[in-house]
């Protein structure tokens, strides 16, 4: 008897018996109730009803886990004059307004000649043992308590979930925001405009992805994008650079291995792949790996295998791989460096970046950003670029792209002695000719310099009128329409002459409104 009263003293998270609800003992189980507060050692508060009329005033005003129901003859009109016939109201009325509340039912015959009773009903018949009585009042009120802790916590999960719901939307919101193609800077009409409406396609497609693009082009900052606007947008992203390692360490780091694996595997390591299990890897560089390891990459890419270095054990996975390079693959298959079928394998989806220079409309939006950060991470206050240092910033070509524009105007920061940042703080090789003339000492309120007279190919209207950025500007409509003339409108011939993409070409096209008539030679 010592285990049922402790079961009754204590629920499963031990919770004191003071805490438990009363028991109501109804019709002729009144005269148990002296032997159940003795089965439970006087821990449970025991109500008497001789009839239904006053068990429900009872239950409307007291606590009561569990109903006790004696019925003396199922048919007896003694049972109806009390209400608690078998076929009376009671029950639907208990299940109704009361239905964590559970009832032990206790008749002559067992609970077989009972027929249909609600969920909540324990049915035992009179000659069961005493032991068998208490422990089905333990497992009544155990029930009771967990019903009432389910009908809690559906409520609760009823008022929060709209809150909680909000701010997991917000918070996805947050997370494409942060990583999404709006981090991707550009200006409207920027060659990127194009290229990222169709990133955003792609990146609703689990399929592999190849970025490709001349150094500091911003890869790494597209394949996040992807990332970040594709399904897997909540699973990890990870990134590694195949080019910084040997081809051993870079299946370890990639595959994983085991301890022993190899000298200095003192201890077994997950890969890159199974940590990024439903999420994304980016292999930056893919250009520089061995063809053993690129063999070991198709097979992932084919079957979602793979295998820790040192180990038989074969891994099902499911991660989406982004590669990244500044070479051109097509060359080097055909030199025999890549392998073809890879090549194939991860061209499903091509992504091609345009250099800084077939950009230039975005330089201005760039280098305002750039400085921003900068200034916040080195918690100094700048005001932005003077309209002559802005107009060097966007006049050059940046061979070194995004990452060199962003050491420059880092250099200008460390530099800047005044508000703005003036063209005396940048490096010699950026300046135009009008500045050279200039001792890089010159204090910024001096009054601008004399324009010179300087355009070898005079263009329409005024070549002198407006800022240094106009006039480049115009110098270079009229070297695109000049070269587009002279290919007969063929942009391709046009584009190889200047240097530039087809994209980049029909940007600065669009923008000057240059070729705009139909039937343009490609």
């Amino acid at each position: 008897m010592s285990t049922l009263v402790e079961g009754l003293l204590f629920d499963g998270r031990g919770v004191a018996a003071e805490s438990l609800p009363s028991v109501l003992v109804i019709g002729a189980a009144s005269e148990r109730a002296d032997v159940l507060e003795d089965i439970t050692q006087g821990n449970l508060e025991c109500l008497r009803a001789t009839h239904w009329e006053e068990a429900r005033a009872l239950l409307v005003s007291e606590w009561i886990g569990l109903v006790v129901v004696e019925l003396a003859d199922q048919a007896g009109d003694d049972a109806r004059d009390r209400g608690l016939s078998p076929d009376g109201g009671w029950t639907r009325e208990l299940a109704q307004r009361w239905p964590e509340v559970q009832c032990l039912v206790i008749a002559d015959h067992g609970p077989t000649s009972l027929g249909d009773w609600p969920e909540a009903f324990h049915l035992l018949g009179r000659r069961s043992p005493i032991e068998v009585l208490g422990r089905t009042i333990g497992v009544a009120l155990r029930q009771y308590q967990l019903e009432r802790e389910c009908r809690r916590l559906r409520a609760e999960r009823a008022l929060y979930q709209p809150t909680v719901q909000a701010r997991l939307a917000a918070h996805r919101l947050r997370m494409r925001e942060a990583g999404g193609f709006e981090t991707i800077i550009r200006a409207p009409g920027s060659p990127l405009e194009p290229l990222c409406d169709m990133a955003a396609r792609i990146a609703g497609f689990d399929v592999p992805v190849l970025v490709t693009g001349e150094s500091g082009t911003g890869k790494e900052l597209m394949a996040r994008a992807i990332h970040a606007s594709s399904l897997r947008s909540e699973m990890p992203f990870y990134a590694l650079d195949c080019g910084a390692v040997t081809d051993e360490l870079l299946e370890s780091e990639l595959f994983g291995h085991c301890k022993g694996a190899f000298t200095g595997a003192s201890s077994s390591r997950v890969g890159l792949l199974e940590r990024a299990h439903e999420g994304t890897l980016l292999l930056d560089e893919i250009g520089d790996t061995s063809s053993a390891f690129q063999l070991r990459l198709l097979r992932f890419l084919q079957e979602g295998e793979v295998r820790p270095v040192g180990s038989n054990e074969v891994r099902q996975l499911d991660v989406r791989v982004i590669a990244a390079t500044n070479r051109d693959l097509m060359a080097e298959v055909a030199a025999g460096r890549f392998r073809e079928d890879l090549y194939h394998r991860l061209t499903v989806a091509p992504v091609q970046l345009p250099p800084l220079r077939d950009r230039a409309c975005d330089i201005a939006a760039l280098a305002e950003v750039l400085l921003a950060r900068i200034a916040s991470r080195h918690g100094v206050r700048v005001g932005g670029f003077t309209d002559a240092a802005m107009a060097c910033l966007c006049a050059y070509a940046w061979p070194g792209n995004v990452r060199e524009l962003e050491n420059q105007i880092t250099r200008m920061v460390m530099l800047a002695t005044g508000e703005k940042l003036g063209v005396e703080l940048l490096a010699p090789h950026l300046r135009t000719d009008e500045w050279r003339q200039t001792p890089v000492e010159r204090r910024q309120d001096l009054p601008e310099p004399p324009k010179a007279n300087t355009t070898a190919d005079p263009v329409e209207d005024d070549e002198d009128a407006g800022t240094l950025r106009e006039r480049v500007e115009r110098l270079e409509a009229s070297c695109l329409a000049r070269a587009l003339e002279r290919h007969g409108g063929n942009k391709s011939r046009t584009a190889s002459e200047l240097g530039l993409s087809r994209i980049g070409l029909r940007a600065k096209l669009q923008r000057y409104g240059i070729g705009e008539a139909a039937g343009d030679p490609e």
